[in-house]
């Protein structure tokens, strides 16, 4: 069963990509190379509503699938690589807290969510760093999963670069932000997507 509903996974990174390109697409000047994702569900961002609604969505189907991957991975990884699997989980339950602390809209004062919103995001990023980092260190060494493991820690070191490089952007406030930042998030996705597949596709 729990093998089964790692396929949340390839869902719920459905979910993030079309709330990302919806968003873009409804709101009129939105510029996706230079304003951050959570722009789209900032406070007074024109469609909120059904962009944040989307985003506990994924929020959902993340959680499902980082428990299960646990689970699975039970059968077969390493303590070290249980572990990060479990940080993976973590990382998700506290950024679901993002629907109750949105961003302030582009150009607004530092409100209390505002602020809150950006104490979650600098508790996510290490997470979201350690996760894939912990998933390959052991699972490296395993035969049949080498390549898995070796692409887990690439994308944890990318994570941790492209971070860097995302908050030194926003605190300088250089234009393309936007893409710096889909770069970092688009790496995570693309972890959770092929480890979600690799999982459901995996012989019993």
């Amino acid at each position: 069963m729990a093998q089964k509903l790692t396929i949340f996974g390839a869902i719920a990174v459905f979910f993030y990509v079309f709330h990302v390109l919806l968003g873009g697409w409804l709101w009129e000047g939105y510029r996706h190379l230079h304003q951050p994702i959570s722009d789209l569900t900032a406070q007074g961002a024109p469609d909120r509503r059904i962009l944040t609604a989307m985003t506990i969505l994924y929020g959902i189907c993340s959680i499902v699938f980082a428990a299960s991957a646990y689970i699975v991975f039970k059968r077969f990884a390493p303590k070290v690589s249980r572990v990060g699997m479990l940080v993976f989980l973590a990382m998700h339950l506290v950024s679901i807290t993002y629907g109750l602390f949105p961003q302030d809209a582009p150009g607004a004062p530092l409100s209390f969510t505002g602020m809150m919103h950006l104490a979650v995001t600098a508790l996510i990023v290490p997470l979201t760093i350690l996760a894939p980092l912990l998933v390959g260190f052991r699972l490296r060494k395993d035969r049949d999963f080498k390549v898995y493991g070796q692409y887990s820690i690439a994308t944890g070191v990318f994570i941790l670069i492209a971070g860097g490089t995302t908050a030194i952007f926003f605190a300088q406030g250089w234009p393309y932000f936007g893409l710096v930042e889909r770069l970092n998030i688009g790496a995570l996705q693309l972890w959770m997507l092929v480890s979600s597949l690799m999982l459901f596709t995996m012989k019993q």
